[in-house]
């Protein structure tokens, strides 16, 4: 059950007013993104209720992350976010007050990899868009390298998950969203330190593809949900519906 309280079980040491203001504001997100698209998430219960974990999704629209966010709000989290995001200084401070640090895409910044690495350690939680960017037919391209050397050295659970829909209801053509269509998301079963080391092991290739793949089994269950929700009406037939390895083979 979401509560504003046990602050110290969800996100140690940062604070019961943080944790609250954070909890609450995601409430918000997360039943007017229910009212205006029916948002729903599948899977809340395999999020780890406590300890170190990274939160890892695919990127379809400027709607993933308060939907994410708040799908996720047991676990008030660090967002690696592009550092273009912090140059409007009131929004800067606002996505700060969530716990957002910045990084700058493709440059692999150590610090910000540092401050992830800090707040697992911490026991916290840390969300990330591997992709590094939205993607332009919906389905889960390559994810940048930063990851891979992330889940190496933070040695912390990872917890997939996936989003479908929003490319639909607000692709990246458009500046603002549709006021139709459905979103979906679902969190899949958390990937044990364990398993990230034999991933690790194979190369920071065979990490990327297996998480990448992970992620995107999860998205194509999504998608089906969304049919059965709306009869077949929602998403409207598009490259989403084959996984991305269909063509990369």
């Amino acid at each position: 059950m979401i509560t504003l309280f046990q602050a110290e079980r969800r996100a140690p040491g940062r604070g019961a007013v943080s944790v609250a203001w954070f909890t609450a504001s995601a409430t918000i997100v997360f039943y007017t993104l229910r009212l205006v698209w029916g948002f729903r998430c599948t899977g809340q219960e395999r999020l780890p209720r406590q300890g170190g974990i990274l939160v890892v999704s695919n990127h379809q629209s400027l709607l993933d992350p308060p939907a994410c966010g708040s799908a996720t709000r047991e676990r008030p989290y660090t967002i690696i976010a592009r550092e273009s995001l912090f140059r409007f200084r009131p929004f800067a401070m606002l996505i700060r007050s969530y716990g957002a640090v910045p990084i700058e895409r493709g440059s692999g910044d150590l610090g910000a990899l540092r401050t992830a690495i800090k707040q697992l350690g911490m026991g916290r939680a840390v969300f990330m868009f591997p992709e590094g960017t939205r993607n332009d037919d919906g389905r889960t391209k390559a994810f940048k390298p930063g990851i891979a050397l992330l889940a190496r050295r933070a040695k912390a659970t990872i917890v997939p998950m996936a989003i479908e829909g929003a490319h639909d209801v607000w692709p990246k053509s458009r500046r603002w969203p549709f006021l139709h269509g459905k979103l979906q998301a679902e969190i899949g079963e958390p990937i044990s330190p364990e398993t990230v080391e034999l991933w690790s092991a194979e190369g920071p290739d065979v990490f990327l593809e297996n998480l990448r793949s992970r992620i995107e089994e999860l998205r194509m269950r999504c998608r089906a949900k969304l049919r059965e929700r709306t009869r077949g009406a929602f998403p409207p037939p598009g490259a989403a519906d084959r996984p991305y390895w269909e063509d990369d083979a």
